[in-house]
């Protein structure tokens, strides 16, 4: 890991590809999921952050404060015309927050501070309910994902893996679906 490494426009340019390469589909799959709910700028301004914190901590295990605290910031701006209130945005920060900040202390440094603060912005988007949705969903994939590395050779047991990418694709999809995950999932627990 580079731990000079600061969040800057030559960090841009460095991963100017990669960012645009997944930056434009993204985009247009914004468009079409927000064509009819009218969160299309919401949508847009999420996945920017979500898709550039998911890049760097791949590939420098580090999720910048320069880029967490203005997601957090423009959660709340967002949400400041009425879609929430303050209650539920500081209940949404901690759902999404506070189990990673819980991993962190307990494995010792196993969890970064950084996927806390992308978690705990990713909760002020979501509300507590989809905070908790983005956190099974984070889970499972980057269990899978795990699972997957281990098997395969690619990981030791002990080898550290990111887990930015896989918690900032837990937001997107709870932002994008978690109503409809919601409401099949109390279907079928309810019958």
């Amino acid at each position: 890991m580079d731990e000079e490494l600061t969040l800057t426009g030559a960090l841009f340019l460095r991963h100017r590809r990669v960012l645009l390469a997944g930056g434009v589909p993204l985009f247009f799959l914004c468009v079409f999921l927000c064509r009819e709910n009218g969160r299309l700028l919401e949508g847009l301004v999420l996945t920017a952050f979500l898709w550039t914190a998911a890049v760097f901590d791949y590939y420098h295990g580090l999720i910048f404060d320069r880029l967490t605290f203005p997601m957090a910031l423009f959660a709340v701006c967002f949400h400041f015309h009425g879609i929430m209130n303050v209650p539920d945005l500081l209940l949404g920060a901690f759902a999404g927050g506070a189990p990673f900040l819980a991993l962190a202390v307990l494995t010792n440094g196993g969890m970064g501070g950084g996927d806390v603060k992308l978690a705990a912005a990713g909760g002020l988007w979501l509300g507590w309910q989809g905070a908790l949705l983005a956190l099974v969903i984070a889970s499972w994939f980057g269990g899978l994902a795990a699972i997957f590395l281990l098997v395969s050779g690619r990981r030791k047991r002990k080898e550290a893996m990111v887990f930015g990418p896989f918690i900032a694709f837990g937001i997107w999809t709870a932002f994008f679906f978690g109503c409809r995950l919601l409401a099949d999932y109390e279907t079928f627990c309810l019958g």
